[in-house]
């Protein structure tokens, strides 16, 4: 039961923050397996408290599933989920004690767990929309990351990377010491997810570091990731969706260059292949983005 719920309800954990959070606790209540720790607890606060914005709640459901527990190398994230949890809440004490407990699996890895922990911390920050918080812890750690070397949390450090520098991307106006950081951000991601991830990875590194050049004023840039990820794509696989935005992006920076016919080429190919979508999501998704870099929602859309 656990195993399917993480697996199907966070598909829709943004869309029906209230329904998967009924379903977590339901599942809390009948017991997590050992082996489903550390993911169910991520989930779940992520869930109660980042969107539905209820700390306690998500620390309730925590405490509930960790009651008599001890950490293994395999689940002391459980533990980290817990202590953010209880950050957030504003238990500040019983958070520093639940860190321990998951630094205290680490195996004599404290420096690697610490760090991770941390930029798990920045990851929940930027979900609650405070970048501005994230980013002075995200610096220190990143700092200290770096001296570990290989043994540095890669995929934690790629993911909340990742996310502020989204994040900065959504803002409409930005000092220069956060557009220095969207582009600090945007290139550590890249550069972490080259050590941990797939192909898929890179070229959507690579797409967010031509939007953050785009938002730079930077569309020669933009232009040369855009490429490079399309030819990732094309020596690999298919990935149709990003293909698309790529496509979008490239149409972005085409008219910031002054290009604008060549722009105009672009947004028709991305427009026709998003207005075949059937997921609304999807179509939803490729409307706010293109409003976002262009200024107009697509024709279908306002047809």
């Amino acid at each position: 039961m656990v195993e399917a719920l993480l697996r199907d309800g966070f598909g829709y954990h943004a869309a029906e923050s209230d329904r998967y959070a009924a379903e977590l606790e339901a599942a809390a209540e009948a017991g997590v397996p050992a082996a489903h720790l550390a993911q169910f607890l991520k989930d779940a606060t992520h869930t109660i408290g980042e969107h539905l914005g209820d700390w306690r709640r998500a620390t309730k459901i925590a405490e509930q599933v960790l009651e008599g527990r001890s950490p293994t190398k395999d689940s002391a994230k459980a533990w980290a989920h817990l202590a953010i949890a209880r950050m957030m809440s504003g238990d500040v004490a019983r958070a520093a004690a639940a860190e321990l407990t998951y630094l205290s699996a680490a195996d004599g890895d404290f420096e690697a767990a610490l760090i991770e922990g941390r930029f798990m911390l920045v990851a929940t920050l930027v979900g609650c929309k405070r970048a501005a918080d994230a980013s002075a812890i995200y610096v220190a750690a990143l700092e200290l990351a770096r001296k570990l070397g290989d043994a540095a949390p890669s995929r934690a450090m790629a993911v909340a990377s990742n996310n502020l520098a989204s994040e900065l991307l959504e803002v409409s106006t930005r000092t220069a010491e956060e557009a220095a950081l969207m582009r600090l951000c945007a290139d550590t991601a890249h550069e972490f997810w080259l050590r941990c991830g797939t192909w898929q990875h890179d070229e959507r590194a690579r797409y967010l570091k031509a939007l953050v050049a785009n938002a730079l004023g930077e569309p020669d840039a933009a232009l040369g990731h855009v490429e490079t990820a399309l030819q990732i794509i094309a020596a690999n696989g298919e990935a149709p969706v990003d293909v698309n935005f790529l496509h979008l992006t490239r149409a972005h920076a085409l008219r910031l260059a002054g290009d604008e016919a060549a722009s105009v080429d672009e947004l028709a190919i991305s427009d026709t292949v998003a207005a075949g979508w059937t997921n609304p999501g999807l179509t939803a998704w490729y409307a706010e983005e293109r409003v976002r870099v262009i200024g107009a929602p697509p024709p279908s859309a306002v047809a």
